[in-house]
């Protein structure tokens, strides 16, 4: 069965007014119950759903006919949105984290890196401001340089550091 692209508002669920005419004060509903949804983009006010219905089927309140070709390209934008939300909540996240001491040492206890750690720390080419943070540091962030060059050194990706930190956080200080 062939398509037609479209994009369409949800729906009043009591008296079918489109969301870009008025809001939804009886909860929203879809424009048609064949409209298959690709994505909704929530960055538009109201949110504008993408999608396709059957090609025989005529156009709904608040739906309007689109390109296969634009079809893609919102989707492609509101894909491209997501991502970038996410690295955005990844980079909040991650400077969020700053674990005590005795948890972060015990996250590398766990996960199998304090020995090689401590073995860092004890090599005099390690620049000695790492060296004091090591050995002098309460809490250590997860953006800080002395955690940058313990990754770089255990060749360590951005996602294992991350579990190091989910670690330290599930751990009880002592």
């Amino acid at each position: 069965m062939s398509r037609k692209y479209v994009t369409a508002y949800y729906l009043d669920a009591r008296d079918g007014r489109p969301a870009n005419e008025a809001p939804p004060r009886h909860g929203p509903i879809k424009p048609s119950e064949n409209l298959e949804v690709s994505a909704v983009d929530r960055r538009e006010s109201p949110p504008v759903i993408i999608g396709s219905i059957p090609s025989s089927e005529s156009l709904a309140a608040g739906m309007a006919l689109i390109e296969k070709a634009d079809h893609d390209n919102m989707l492609a934008s509101v894909d491209a949105w997501k991502i970038d939300n996410e690295l955005r909540d990844l980079e909040k996240w991650r400077e969020a984290q700053e674990p005590s001491a005795f948890r972060a040492f015990a996250a590398l206890d766990v996960a199998g890196y304090l020995d090689q750690v401590e073995t860092m720390m004890a090599d005099p080419e390690t620049p000695r401001v790492h060296r004091l943070a090591f050995e002098k540091a309460q809490t250590f962030r997860r953006l800080s340089p002395t955690v940058a060059a313990w990754q770089e050194k255990l060749a360590m990706t951005d996602a294992e550091m991350d579990e190091l930190f989910v670690i330290a956080a599930e751990l009880p200080d002592a």
